[in-house]
């Protein structure tokens, strides 16, 4: 997915740049969220992303295409029996943004859309909850623990979702901007976000190894989806004539 989303970005800059007589860069910061859809639980990520790119405009429409940093954070705050759990993860990718009305005017409706690919998290391998099969993105500190009877005789098993990476996290939105002075602009947008998560499942013993047993678990993958708002504030610099 990052290969992809570089070999994009390097084929489309040089066509960009030719075709631009007046260069712009745009500078813009984001913060939103994003809570899950088809789950019984509040699963919030708190995003924070920066892009930085470049502008593309003719008399009535005008485009950015940018590189993009996000970070989201897990904020998922139901009281657990074991406490709370919290993943941090960082990501990089390419935005672009089509706006339908020239940004000389105040009031400009757009639609946007983000391809991102996780490039490091404080999660790996971290417990995850919600169900047997580790539906749902939900970081805790700690597995799950069952009692059952066998020929009469309490033991107790161990269960959890691990998760691994997100190796695409993407989003389509819809949003309006408002200049705000020369070049600089405020935007709200809602959308439609879908993660793809990396995940292995295990139930062990209180006296197996889980770290070990997790090595020979195969991978399984899991599609998440996700509302979301964002609000952003954006600076364009211009170059050139």
């Amino acid at each position: 997915m990052r290969i992809l989303i570089f070999t994009v970005f390097l084929f489309i800059l040089p066509n960009g740049l030719t075709q631009i007589n007046d260069i712009k860069l745009s500078l813009k910061a984001n913060y939103g969220f994003y809570t899950t859809i088809f789950s019984n639980y509040g699963i919030i990520l708190n995003s924070t992303d920066i892009d930085i790119g470049l502008v593309k405009q003719s008399e009535r429409a005008v485009s950015y295409l940018s590189l993009a940093y996000l970070y989201n954070t897990n904020s998922f705050n139901m009281r657990l029996d074991n406490g709370y759990g919290l993943y941090n993860g960082h990501y990089f990718g390419l935005t672009f943004e089509h706006h339908f009305v020239n940004d000389q005017k105040r009031f400009s409706p757009f639609i946007g859309l983000s391809l991102m690919s996780e490039v490091t998290s404080n999660y790996k391998e971290g417990f995850l909850s919600g169900s047997l099969e580790g539906t749902y993105f939900l970081p805790v500190d700690s597995h799950v623990k069952y009692s059952e009877y066998n020929n009469g005789y309490p033991y107790t098993f161990n269960s959890s979702g691990f998760y691994y990476s997100t190796p695409f996290f993407g989003t389509a939105s819809f949003g309006f901007d408002l200049r705000l002075i020369k070049d600089l602009h405020l935007s709200f947008s809602l959308g439609y976000g879908m993660q793809l998560m990396r995940y292995k499942y295990l139930e062990w013993k209180n006296d197996e190894d889980y770290r070990e047993m997790l090595k020979d678990i195969p991978m399984e993958t899991r599609m998440l989806h996700y509302v979301n708002a964002e609000l952003g504030l954006r600076y364009v610099f211009s170059f050139g004539k």
